[in-house]
């Protein structure tokens, strides 16, 4: 790799590449009309974007998010549809076998329905301090996500791992 000078306004560099990534910009500059030059200047600056990273990673976030909230939702259809099918199988049954209403009563009772609320933005949280067990002060939630909480700090908003908090109050049971 040479370099030029570097206090002129345009810099020169030569750069050797692999036969195999030369080929696939060639594909590019085929497919957008740009120069190789105009291709790799885009590629660098894109790299040294400093939001690359953050706008990857919240991407990664809302696809993680969507999955989970479909799997959950898929949780509760076949949990809702199972509930309902025994409990019209039992129903026809009912007037034959007493037995059948105390297995019903066993299914629901080994398989309860989640009562966790979810967090929502005016509760109060303790906030797991890094490498250590102990919690720092109660901090007012203010925007949620479902991975993800921020809360309002000293310093300004900061936002956390869901995992690393812990619910104490919402404002309005204050």
């Amino acid at each position: 790799m040479e370099r030029s000078d570097i206090k002129s306004p345009n810099h020169f560099l030569t750069i050797e590449l692999s036969s195999e990534i030369y080929a696939a910009l060639l594909a590019k500059v085929e497919n957008t009309g740009k120069t190789e030059s105009e291709l790799v200047i885009q590629g660098l600056q894109h790299i040294l974007n400093e939001d690359f990273e953050e706008e990857r990673f919240s991407a990664l976030e809302m696809a993680l998010e969507q999955k989970l909230r479909q799997y959950v939702e898929k949780l509760l259809e076949d949990r809702i549809s199972s509930t309902a099918t025994v409990e019209r199988s039992t129903k026809d049954d009912r007037h034959t076998n007493l037995d059948a209403d105390r297995n019903l009563q066993k299914q629901q009772n080994s398989m309860p329905i989640p009562t966790i609320r979810p967090l929502q933005i005016g509760d109060r949280v303790l906030i797991l301090e890094p490498d250590s067990p102990y919690y720092m002060a109660k901090l007012l939630v203010t925007k949620t996500s479902l991975i993800r909480a921020t809360v309002e700090t000293d310093t300004g908003e900061k936002t956390f791992l869901k995992r690393d908090l812990r619910f104490v109050e919402s404002q309005s049971e204050i």
